[in-house]
């Protein structure tokens, strides 16, 4: 054998003989080391999380990813992921179903595995590493419906929001878990919204759906207007009340004006107005057929003798003399010292100090001058008096 044959064979025997090692790892020195090692072999996803997992109420599946450490006169260590079909591959060891269970029973099986079937006296040690993802379907009124990629922690109100939202007509306090094990499930995400009750935030796993009923105009259906956030039809629950439907859905635009709050409700084949401040909104029930309407802030309104009269936000705190400001000052013929001053309430007063409330009427006369003078300069009426008496002298003479 010449030498570039045996060197080429020595290559190729190198090659197979890497290629043995199944995944397993070099032995480190020590279980810190260990666990360094498995973390840099696995592709890390990281999750956040609102508390640290429960192995008792951990159910593994496809996709989760396992660190593994066998003790026996040698330490093995492996990081593992669970196969499609819900296995464990554990080299050396032999395939273990894991799928399905919890992650403390998981532990206990795959350890009596180890023992049963390699290693007798083996100590072993199985940790979750990271978190699998998997596709759950949304149907209904959801803005964006379809397949979306969750995790076995992903509740309710996150997988709304990847779905871009509810419809405006969604039923949500009637949603349908169709659990993988046939179960159905009705969720009222309104007890999540108002009383933080996780029970109606649900987590899910492979095989469950999620489906957002649409709701009936007709039977659920009222309608909001004004200055508030999504005007327009909404779907109410039976029973719930107006500051139910304010903390759970209305987003108030700046110039609202909670107390003056109207609902036009149908009263057989006519309509009465109710009008609800804010101390009856807990006991004031909206039904179907409503129409809401949150009133537009009164503003204040200036007139009179100023450089740019109309209406303007109300400001707390402002004074008269800054609205007479905010519509330009006042015109030369206007005399700002006597500004009056008429409330929503019929109240009437004077001055520049006075502070308005959302309604007010705020008037600049004009001057006594331009009153008995119009636009006359003062050498011309001197001059027609001087002309008029002259004249009366002539005459009298």
């Amino acid at each position: 054998m010449n030498l570039a044959v045996r060197i080429l064979f020595l290559i190729v025997l190198s090659l197979g003989l890497n290629a043995q090692n199944y995944g397993r790892f070099e032995t480190p020195s020590n279980e810190a080391d260990a666990l360094d090692e498995v973390t840099t072999e696995v592709t890390r996803q990281y999750f956040a999380l609102e508390k640290p997992i429960d192995p008792e109420t951990y159910i593994l599946g496809p996709g989760d990813e396992i660190g593994l450490n066998i003790l026996t006169s040698v330490t093995l260590t492996y990081p593992l992921t669970v196969t499609p079909t819900g296995d464990l591959f554990i080299p050396a060891v032999g395939v273990c179903h894991v799928a399905g269970l919890s992650l403390s029973a998981s532990v206990k099986k795959v350890k009596a595995f180890i023992n049963e079937n390699a290693f007798p006296n083996a100590n072993s040690h199985m940790a979750l590493i990271n978190m699998r993802q998997f596709k759950l379907y949304v149907s209904g009124a959801v803005t964006n419906p379809g397949f979306v990629n969750v995790t076995p922690v992903t509740r309710l109100d996150e997988i709304i929001e990847i779905s871009e939202g509810f419809h405006q007509l969604a039923k949500e306090f009637e949603i349908k878990i169709i659990r993988g094990s046939g179960k159905t499930e009705s969720i009222n995400f309104h007890k999540y919204l108002l009383e933080s009750d996780l029970g109606s935030n649900p987590t899910f796993l492979e095989g469950d759906k999620v489906l957002v009923p649409f709701g009936s105009i007709v039977d659920n259906g009222i309608v909001v207007r004004g200055s508030v956030a999504g005007s327009g039809y909404d779907i109410i629950s039976t029973g719930e009340t107006l500051e139910q439907y304010i903390k759970r859905q209305i987003v108030f635009r700046n110039n609202a004006d909670l107390r003056n709050v109207t609902i036009k409700r149908e009263n057989g084949n006519s309509y009465e107005l109710l009008v609800v401040s804010p101390k009856d909104f807990e006991k004031t029930t909206i039904k179907a057929g409503d129409a809401v309407n949150f009133m537009w802030e009164r503003g204040v309104m200036v007139n009179g003798f100023v450089q740019a009269p109309g209406g303007f936000s109300y400001y707390p705190g402002y004074s008269v003399a800054d609205y007479i400001s905010l519509s330009g000052g006042n015109l030369i013929n206007g005399n700002p010292e006597k500004t009056k001053v008429y409330f929503a309430d019929g109240r009437v007063e004077y001055g520049l100090d006075v502070i308005p409330e959302p309604g007010t009427v705020i008037t600049v006369p004009r001057t006594l001058k331009d009153i008995f003078l119009g636009d006359s300069h003062l050498l011309a009426i001197l001059t027609t008096v001087a002309t008029l008496y002259l004249t009366f002298l002539a005459t009298a003479a």
